[in-house]
């Protein structure tokens, strides 16, 4: 989309958005289905499983794991690995 940054040694997955102004810095990996929304922001070396929305705003701090299906809330910070199915709300919180 307009504006997205994807940044070296980047691995995207199959029917991947990457929203408009978002940015996937270097070292990522983004699993097929997932949906990067307007304006997230994923640090170096961050993976993201399958199916998982990171909503507009959210930041991902560096080396964090997210697990598949999970929600990240518009406007989050994650601080820290996230299992799957887990919805994410906030600052340094989680909700399963």
């Amino acid at each position: 989309m307009e504006g997205a940054i994807v940044k070296v040694n980047c691995k995207i997955g199959k029917q991947v958005i990457i929203n408009t102004g978002a940015s996937v810095d270097h070292d990522c990996t983004i699993s097929n289905f997932v949906h990067i929304a307007p304006q997230a922001t994923l640090c170096g070396d961050i993976f993201i499983g399958e199916g998982t929305l990171v909503g507009a705003n959210a930041l991902i701090l560096p080396r964090v794991k997210i697990g598949a299906w999970c929600t990240i809330g518009a406007g989050s910070v994650v601080n820290k690995d996230v299992p799957d199915g887990t919805t994410w709300i906030g600052a340094g919180s989680k909700r399963e």
